[in-house]
């Protein structure tokens, strides 16, 4: 059996597998590893971009009699696909897992759209190169840095999907990010579209507010294991 943890910017998701089946999965925050008892596991693939965290896992894993954690670490290339930074190793390794998982499930070209703490939208070709990306803040950090600033900016969330001006600062903040973010998106699909000269590619999203982002746009579709399915990605290709 194997475990495989994505330890993100804000928590921790999880989940046990054993011949392609999950058996068992979860969320937790950071610093919370009381899930690690009663899971038995011969190895663990981990995705990781807080280090502390990361080191916090390792003393976790002691602790529970569990296997070594394996880490995956940012390629310069994996098979087909080339990554399209200039210093590959800064490449957030989960936007590049997610990039490997792309490439395995989709044939064409890909715009991957991660939607979480940080809304991170990557362009990658049909050959397989990555063409670079964008990153903003997520939703949340969003308006948390709006009403950090203001308590007047301090609103409850407007339901649904906002675009027309807003009649109270809930509904003209919600309409503001929405519209921020969704030409984030179409930015990127368009600098695809055009790199590959084609009139439409693939919109994957992935991420806690992915399915939002998604019905904004009104295309692509939702992968919410997009990222695991890149560890097993990356660490099958390591044993071949």
């Amino acid at each position: 059996m194997i475990l495989q943890v994505d330890i993100g910017n804000s928590r921790i998701k999880w989940r046990l597998r054993r011949r392609g089946i999950t058996l068992e999965s979860g969320v937790a925050c950071h610093g919370d590893f009381s899930w690690l008892s009663g899971l038995s596991c011969q190895r663990v693939w981990v995705s990781s971009v807080a280090p502390s965290q990361a080191q916090a896992l390792s003393g976790a894993l002691n602790s529970y009699g569990h296997p070594e954690a394996e880490f995956a670490r940012t390629q310069a290339q994996a098979g087909a696909v080339v990554n399209g930074y200039k210093e590959p190793a800064s490449l957030g390794v989960d936007r590049w897992l997610l990039l490997l998982a792309a490439r395995q499930a989709h044939t064409g070209a890909a715009l991957i759209v991660d939607a979480g703490t940080a809304l991170t939208v990557d362009l990658l070709a049909a050959s397989g190169q990555h063409l670079g990306g964008y990153i903003a803040p997520g939703l949340q950090l969003m308006r948390d840095s709006l009403a950090h600033k203001s308590n007047a900016l301090k609103v409850a969330l407007a339901p649904g999907v906002p675009l027309a001006p807003g009649g109270s600062s809930a509904t003209a903040i919600e309409a503001a990010l929405t519209i921020m973010g969704r030409g984030l998106i179409e930015s990127g699909r368009l600098a695809l579209a055009e790199a590959e000269g084609e009139a439409l590619v693939q919109c994957v999203f992935t991420g806690g507010d992915g399915v939002f982002w998604q019905q904004v746009v009104a295309a692509g579709t939702v992968e919410h294991e997009l990222l695991f399915a890149g560890l097993e990605c990356y660490f099958s290709a390591d044993q071949e």
